[in-house]
């Protein structure tokens, strides 16, 4: 029992890792494509502070998303914790491949 538990907070500590290097994709691929023209900031909080910053940007970014994570890791003796990283794991991803679409038809256009 004790295995499990210890491969199961593994498997976490990957998909926390894997949640902050997504978020810092997602703000890096969101500068890149606002500074070219081709998208917005979705998130109203967000695109006011890019409007103003790129550091402040992604500075506020990276630090929502990691004390959201962060939270979540504590409680994650707690199902819905746990089911928040996995779900937030997956959102980020299908971003991440939303992202590289539209690099490559950029690069196909281009």
């Amino acid at each position: 029992m004790e295995q499990l538990r210890r491969e199961s907070v593994s498997i976490l500590r990957v998909v926390v890792v894997a949640l902050v290097v997504l978020n810092l994709l997602d703000a890096v691929f969101t500068l890149v494509w606002v500074e070219a023209g081709i998208a917005k900031e979705a998130n109203l909080l967000l695109e006011g502070i890019l409007s103003q910053s790129a550091i402040g940007f992604m500075l506020v970014k990276m630090a929502l998303v990691s004390l959201g994570v962060l939270l979540l890791w504590r409680h994650r003796d707690r199902r819905l914790a746990v089911a928040g990283l996995g779900v937030a794991c997956f959102a980020y991803s299908s971003l991440l491949v939303y992202h590289l679409g539209i690099a490559v038809a950029a690069v196909e256009f281009a």
